[in-house]
């Protein structure tokens, strides 16, 4: 059974909402804005922000879903979550409906944790985006998405969660791979300093 879940959670992963909504809104092509990207922050930059929320609405829960499906009506337990998690990040990561060219799966990463740690996951990344972000920031979003996600490695490491652990391990290479471009700069923080 986990097999025809990892391949839902694949497929789920694979369709690119984004595309479609901006494709469909606009008549243009998502690849022409912004980064390239076929995600919902380039939504958000050539379709306004309600469609892009609309577009991470969806990636999320094309992630989300799948995992908790298969968790909670799937009969899926212990090390057979492992595929089943990362399928929808690889789906939209290298989705076949776009020669193997998809987006940069941060949207859906979200989702998977929801799927496997409920809201503690999210809350631990995204507290650590607004860290980033906000406060001390590493200059590119692909160090940011990084760092978050080592903010989450901390909190499964203090669990001893091995399982959790090497989903995160593989979710984070995914990123890795697809932020490459950014984290080929180095490192360099800039703090944010109040106004007078």
């Amino acid at each position: 059974m986990f097999i025809l879940w990892t391949l839902i959670g694949f497929f789920s992963g694979s369709i690119m909402f984004s595309k479609m909504i901006y494709e469909k809104t606009t008549g243009k092509k998502i690849r022409e804005i912004g980064d390239g990207n076929p995600g919902c922050s380039n939504v958000i930059r050539g379709a306004g922000l309600a469609l892009g929320l609309l577009a991470m609405a969806l990636d999320y829960f094309k992630g989300y879903l799948p995992v908790l499906l298969a968790l909670s009506i799937g009969g899926i337990s212990g090390w057979e979550i492992v595929p089943v998690a990362v399928s929808p990040v690889l789906g939209h990561a290298f989705s076949p409906f776009l020669r193997m060219n998809g987006g940069k799966a941060v949207a859906v990463s979200f989702g998977i944790w929801s799927g496997v740690t409920q809201w503690v996951g999210p809350s631990i990344i995204g507290a650590f985006m607004l860290l980033f972000s906000f406060v001390i920031n590493p200059r590119t979003d692909g160090w940011k998405v990084i760092l978050s996600m080592c903010g989450l490695l901390i909190f499964l490491v203090v669990q001893k969660d091995v399982i959790a652990i090497s989903i995160w391990t593989i979710n984070t290479t995914i990123l890795a791979f697809k932020h490459r471009d950014q984290l080929a700069f180095p490192i360099a923080f800039r703090f944010r300093r109040k106004e007078k």
